[in-house]
């Protein structure tokens, strides 16, 4: 089989104006979301000590790209080629199969040494998940200039084109749910939450937990738009064993990788975690031949030390700031909806109050217990409804996907199920004024699928600040 397509390769090479000898001039980082420079000390080459690569490439929004430039063009080769690779042998490590099995290993298992979701690791080992792919597409069309495109849904709320078509195109895949004239809902994709939240274990999630029966707090950012978008485009994207099959995956995770890099630089306050148990955490990938690497996190927090940059880290502000009320969901009852109340003798009342004393709106920890919950990713929308002066408020607080998350080292779903949410001083003053407060789970319906005909049924919801034995 002949791996290197070069009229392909040359074309690519001819428009970004690169040699096989050298990368020429990189654009710089835009920094109009973040309104600060990166501090990372620009370099003209990396040399990947897994590989022996030289290369520093350029992450771009493939939306930013017509369907057949000379680099979508190059992308797709070297996409055919791992999956040409699984077709004649589906255990060569180096395909495409392969890969998507790797991340089935750390995302598809109950056995937590692997587990990379719902805790403070699912980030750290997506990038190197992206980084082993990228390596593999270099080494296949032999071009150490290939990046790993990224598809930024906060400009483009729609699948791009690139990932549509026949067989013939090799980043499409039959199983998705959607359709090319499907908009993801705006509420899907609010990133603002996630980067107003100063920690790292709101951000990003708590550490992992070590015995049966210990609180699972994955971050916002993975509960909210990495969950909600994972699971509206249905299919492989909507499974943990599978998502790696679908070449998309790559391009939503590569975002997700963006706004993880976007959100350190968005604040001063908001910092990467000191713990030794964070930052010496080994995470296992293969690299560019389909070998077994190992990496410490603290190793892949400079994207420039893994031989790649974001061309830019400009979010669509209509997703990263406060939404103005005539933009939020509305609450109009239904059926399925699940209400039940906010039992304020378990809520940390007085101490969310305090939180609200000099800023609009906070993070807390909603807790429910699971009376009864589908054994599927449940989509809803989050309302706090009360009273006020003889008026019914109803006060949107986000929209998640709830998984089913099982407990330690066993196939039984956790009872105790934990969102890290974001509140406004309204409710925060809600709460501590004791008053009767119903919170709504209404879910919502997703292309070509059935809501659960079940009422998702909750016990003991609860408002708390933080957990102290995390």
């Amino acid at each position: 089989m002949k791996e290197k397509p070069n009229t392909s390769r040359r074309a690519f090479l001819q428009k970004a104006g690169l040699t096989t000898l050298g990368l020429g001039a990189l654009p710089v980082l835009s920094t109009s979301l973040v309104s600060c420079e990166n501090s990372a000390t620009n370099k003209n080459e990396q040399i990947d000590t897994h590989t022996g690569l030289s290369s520093l490439v350029t992450r771009k929004n493939i939306a930013d790209f017509e369907v057949n430039d000379p680099e979508i063009k190059l992308l797709k080769d070297a996409v055919k080629i791992l999956k040409d690779r699984s077709e004649i042998s589906p255990l060569d490590p180096m395909g495409w199969q392969a890969h998507g099995m790797l991340h089935a290993t750390f995302c598809a298992t109950s056995i937590y040494a692997n587990q990379v979701h719902y805790n403070w690791y699912v980030w750290p080992w997506h990038r190197l998940y992206l980084w082993s792919m990228e390596q593999k597409l270099q080494k296949a069309v032999n071009e150490p200039k290939l990046a790993l495109h990224y598809w930024d849904w906060t400009k483009s709320n729609f699948i791009p084109e690139h990932y549509w078509g026949d067989e013939s195109n090799p980043l499409n895949n039959i199983t998705r749910l959607v359709s090319q004239t499907d908009e993801i809902p705006k509420d899907f994709i609010n990133v603002g939450a996630a980067f107003r939240a100063e920690k790292y274990k709101t951000f990003g999630g708590y550490p992992a937990i070590k015995k049966r029966g210990e609180a699972q707090l994955d971050g916002i950012a993975e509960q909210s738009f990495h969950n909600n978008i994972h699971n509206w485009i249905g299919g492989q994207m909507a499974t943990f064993t599978e998502s790696g099959f679908d070449p998309i995956f790559y391009g939503h995770h590569g975002n997700c990788d963006r706004i993880w890099e976007a959100w350190q630089n968005y604040s001063d306050k908001n910092v990467l975690p000191t713990d030794e148990e964070w930052l010496e955490k080994r995470l296992y990938a293969t690299d560019g031949n389909g070998r077994p690497v190992d990496f410490k996190i603290k190793e892949l927090l400079n994207t420039e030390d893994l031989g790649y940059r974001f061309n830019d880290l400009d979010l669509n502000p209509t997703f990263c700031n406060p939404y103005m009320d005539a933009d939020k969901p509305k609450r109009e009852a239904s059926k399925r909806d699940c209400v039940a109340p906010l039992n304020l003798r378990t809520s940390d009342g007085a101490d969310i109050y305090a939180e609200m004393e000099d800023r609009e709106r906070t993070h807390v920890i909603l807790h429910f217990e699971r009376a009864q919950l589908p054994y599927q990713p449940y989509c809803a929308r989050v309302f706090f409804e009360y009273d006020k002066e003889g008026e019914k408020q109803s006060k949107y607080t986000g929209t998640f996907t709830i998984l089913p998350i099982l407990d330690l080292d066993t196939v039984l779903l956790q009872n105790g199920v934990h969102l890290q949410i974001e509140i406004e001083r309204e409710l925060a003053e809600a709460i501590d004024a004791q008053k009767n407060i119903e919170v709504i789970f209404q879910p919502v319906p997703l292309p070509n699928r059935n809501i659960p005909d079940e009422i998702l049924k909750l016990e003991n919801i609860s408002l708390v600040t933080h957990y102290e034995n995390k």
